[in-house]
């Protein structure tokens, strides 16, 4: 049986990473399945960017640090895609369709699981369900 990959956002790195988040407890369900092996975990470098950023101005250089040396390790063995040109252009069409509060980062998000055919996020972001992918569960979602 293949692997279902898991494109894993930045909602839920960050709650992943973040005790205080209110989502946090829910991302242990996803990582279990993750090194059970149910969900190959994918993400892209601009993710990966996003988050540590993000982090790094919520919760800190410390927590950030720690969430860097995390991907540095790879614990998860996720594949990092990094993003074309061509997925640049491709999020540049979603991203003129103006949702509320849509990010660029998601735009290419949105760009590069349909490149790879990735149907599956591990999110806390209801614009991926908008745009047509699904979210996995068990975690449920905060509206965008």
């Amino acid at each position: 049986m293949a692997l279902t990959e898991l494109f894993l956002d930045s909602s839920f790195f960050k709650a992943l990473i973040d005790d205080r988040d209110e989502f946090h407890s829910l991302t242990k369900s996803t990582i279990d399945a993750i090194e059970k092996g149910v969900y190959k975990p994918v993400s892209t470098n601009y993710i990966l960017d996003e988050t540590l950023t993000l982090i790094r101005i919520k919760s800190g250089l410390d927590k950030a640090l720690q969430f860097g040396n995390f991907l540095r390790e790879n614990r998860l063995n996720m594949r990092v895609i990094r993003v074309h040109a061509a997925d640049d252009a491709a999020a540049w069409e979603w991203f003129i369709k103006d949702w509320s509060r849509l990010s660029f980062t998601d735009c290419v998000s949105f760009a590069v699981m349909k490149r790879l055919a990735l149907t599956h996020v591990a999110t806390f972001d209801q614009h991926f369900k908008r745009a047509g992918f699904t979210i996995a569960k068990p975690a449920p979602t905060k509206s965008a």
